[in-house]
């Protein structure tokens, strides 16, 4: 049997981007390509095939495939010892007169990864649906009873039901507002906008209502920022986000600060850019919360977030639209004094 699998199969084996293994009729491993290594570390030539994958089945079922001469494809699923899912492929090879058994693997892990983050977005999109629903038809059961002939109640179950309601829109809208982000995240950003102007935009917009709820928003802005790449309406959001978050979670009389300068560079942004950041105190985010703020309906304190309006889907909208415009969300805090959310935008 032919010792050597010829160079110019090797070359393309490592090309093709796909994990492959090939064995000989003693179920001997002849050759495997990088891809394969970077699936199963441990790999290395002439090991015994049910030593490398630890399974009885599959050594038996490239053994069978070497006897038998078949050539159709088989399919069985395997975990490697590092947790990954893999589905391993086996097909005959004759390779001048030569049968070799030629295993294909792979990795399922990203497939899995994202069943398991659609049916959390479903099971989370119905819970906050049926939350306020529920509420709803509750209050009014009650307002067609006996209930209902009661002025005083009938306004306070009223009102409920218009909140319940406002939060549902909310919801839908942030939602469908998630689905556009993320259809449009690879396209490029037409247009240019003028930094100040969306900072002074979501400072007048929300002013009112900081001061509603007793606290203070003040500007401090650069004089050298030129206009740069982006899409006026979707950073406007991103600010109104990140504001609205420190005036609801910002201690009382408290001042929010939102500071713009230009920036050569810094560890966390390699290129000239904006660094737009909105300053507040508060109670602070804990270290490990941090990475999970950009979650869809990721929540510190979900109840609190809940009275407050909150859908859970702003800073994963906000994640989405600096990635389309190739910027970033950087978020520091100190647990007890506060938090930085600072956006980073490219000049160019």
């Amino acid at each position: 049997m032919k010792k050597e699998i010829q160079i110019s199969l090797k070359d393309l084996i490592e090309t093709i981007g796909v994990s492959v293994l090939i064995f000989n009729n003693s179920l001997t491993l002849e050759f495997f390509n990088e891809s394969a290594k970077k699936l199963i570390p441990d790999l290395k030539e002439k090991s015994a095939a049910e030593a490398i994958f630890n399974s009885k089945r599959i050594s038996s079922q490239i053994l069978d495939c070497l006897k038998t001469g078949k050539t159709e494809f088989r399919r069985i699923r395997y975990k490697t010892n590092e947790g990954k899912e893999v589905a391993v492929n086996i097909k005959l090879l004759e390779l001048e007169g030569d049968n070799l058994a030629i295993v294909t693997l792979n990795d399922l892990s990203p497939l899995s990864e994202a069943k398991m983050m659609r049916s959390d977005f479903v099971s989370n999109v119905s819970h906050e649906i049926r939350s306020p629903l529920t509420s709803i038809i509750g209050f009014v059961e009650t307002l067609q009873g006996p209930a209902g002939d009661d002025i005083n109640k009938r306004e306070k179950f009223l009102e409920i039901i218009s909140k319940e309601a406002s939060r549902m829109t909310n919801l839908v809208s942030d939602l469908l507002s998630l689905s556009l982000v993320e259809a449009k995240e690879k396209r490029k950003v037409k247009g240019r906008v003028n930094p100040e102007e969306i900072v002074r935009l979501a400072f007048e917009s929300l002013k009112p209502e900081a001061k509603k709820k007793g606290k203070e928003i003040k500007i401090k802005l650069a004089k050298d920022i030129p206009e740069i790449p982006g899409h006026h309406d979707n950073l406007l959001r991103v600010l109104i986000n990140l504001i609205e978050n420190s005036i609801n979670y910002s201690r009382d009389k408290s001042v929010i600060t939102i500071s713009m300068k230009r920036i050569s560079e810094e560890a966390e942004f390699l290129t000239p850019g904006v660094k737009i950041t909105v300053s507040d105190k508060s109670d602070g985010i804990s270290p490990e919360e941090i990475p999970r703020l950009t979650e869809r309906f990721y929540r510190v304190d979900r109840s609190r977030s809940r009275d407050m309006g909150g859908t859970g889907l702003g800073l994963a909208i906000a994640k989405h639209i600096l990635v389309r415009h190739r910027g970033k969300l950087s978020i520091d805090s100190v647990l007890g004094k506060g938090s930085d959310f600072s956006i980073y935008l490219p000049l160019t």
